[in-house]
């Protein structure tokens, strides 16, 4: 609507000066503007609070949770929206002036240039475009934050401790809500993951009142991911030339363990002493090192961390990815990290003993030449 007000004020003008632009920066201010978006704004923020509320009475009744919300209670769910209302309302206000301001820009930088009402008009048309699909953004992402927090204020009243981050797990699902998917987290955590973690997040949490089987071996998973990643450290550390006893090794990574934040909440989940489950995963992540990787490569694996890619994402590569023989007699695993949009292409090589001597991020274009130049190894589980 406001791109067609702006357009008949741009044709109907016998010339283009700032009192026109001033009228153009009130036309926005109208359509898009704190004003006129205040009565969409309060209705859907409730209609997702809403919407959040149910979806977690959903979920806690599948634990037998019947949550009665007492009438005198709404008052706080009022305030709560009421908070998220105008942190939405403040979003768009900043917008409503960036557009002034880019409007204002672009018709003066046309005027400058000599354009015609035509050229003027288009580009309008472009930052209303673009304005549009901002708004709309902010729209999804703040509709996510007020379901989800909706959610977490159920939860939290029917006393579960722990919620479970689940993600789209779709090719637009981005690495890190890809990461978090599945994983439990205590609610009283501030630095805990919850949705929206970007613009447009499509993710939600579930709660966590009873763990089975499957939820208990993930959080172990994550514990020996996190001890693995501090052993690699901890050996990267060691100066070239320098050996040093496993159990001096072992006692580092015990004390970091026992300080990781992270990993005292996996211990609580999994009902285990701290310090007896730190033990515990840096003897494994010994052993995994140990079994897979060469010095050399234990140093190049960290040095990827400042990628986000992991010493598990790199096991789970190299157990995972298609083997290749290169030109000198080399055994490389070539494989993706991440989804079709934000992928990280890796090459790790390989020793006679099948231990990573070193691992490379590569490009998309090296990627394929590697694959097309080089001979794809038949491996047992690539014949089964």
């Amino acid at each position: 609507m406001s791109k067609k007000r702006v357009k008949e004020l741009l044709e109907t003008s016998y010339r283009i000066d700032e009192s026109t632009i001033e009228e153009i920066k009130r036309v926005v201010e109208e359509e898009m503007g704190p004003q006129a978006v205040e009565r969409i704004i309060d209705r859907y923020t409730w209609l997702f609070w809403q919407r959040g509320a149910e979806f977690a009475a959903r979920q806690l009744k599948k634990y037998g949770i019947e949550l009665i919300i007492p009438a005198t209670l709404s008052i706080i769910d009022e305030e709560t929206v009421n908070q998220l209302k105008n942190l939405q309302l403040d979003l768009i206000k900043g917008l409503s002036e960036e557009v002034k301001k880019k409007l204002a820009f672009q018709i003066r930088e046309g005027l400058l240039r000599g354009e015609t009402i035509r050229e003027l008009t288009k580009r309008v048309q472009e930052v209303t475009d673009k304005t549009k699909y901002e708004a709309e953004r902010i729209a999804r992402t703040e509709a996510t934050r007020v379901f989800n927090q909706a959610a977490m204020d159920r939860y939290r009243r029917a006393g579960a401790k722990y919620y479970k981050y689940l993600a789209a797990m779709d090719a637009r699902c981005c690495p890190k809500c890809a990461k978090n998917y599945g994983k439990i987290f205590k609610i009283d955590d501030p630095s805990a993951p919850r949705p929206p973690c970007h613009p447009s997040c499509r993710c939600c949490i579930t709660p966590v009142i009873r763990f089975t089987q499957e939820e208990k071996r993930s959080i172990s998973r994550e514990s020996k991911e996190i001890a693995l990643q501090h052993y690699a450290k901890v050996v990267a550390k060691i100066p070239k030339g320098k050996t040093v006893p496993d159990e001096e090794n072992v006692r580092k990574v015990v004390r970091l363990l026992r300080k990781d934040e992270r990993f005292q909440q996996l211990a609580e989940m999994l009902k285990r002493d701290v310090k007896e489950l730190a033990e515990k995963k840096a003897q494994e992540a010994l052993q995994i090192l140990r079994e897979n990787f060469t010095k050399h490569g234990i140093d190049r694996a960290v040095e990827l961390e400042e990628h986000e890619i992991t010493i598990a994402d790199i096991l789970r590569l190299k157990k995972r990815g298609k083997k290749y023989l290169s030109e000198s007699g080399q055994i490389n695993v070539l494989g993706r990290i991440g989804d079709i949009y934000s992928s990280k292409y890796i090459r790790i090589v390989l020793d006679e003993n099948d231990k990573i001597i070193t691992v490379h991020r590569i490009n998309k274009r090296k990627f394929k030449k590697y694959k097309e130049r080089w001979k794809q190894v038949e491996t047992k589980s690539s014949r089964r």
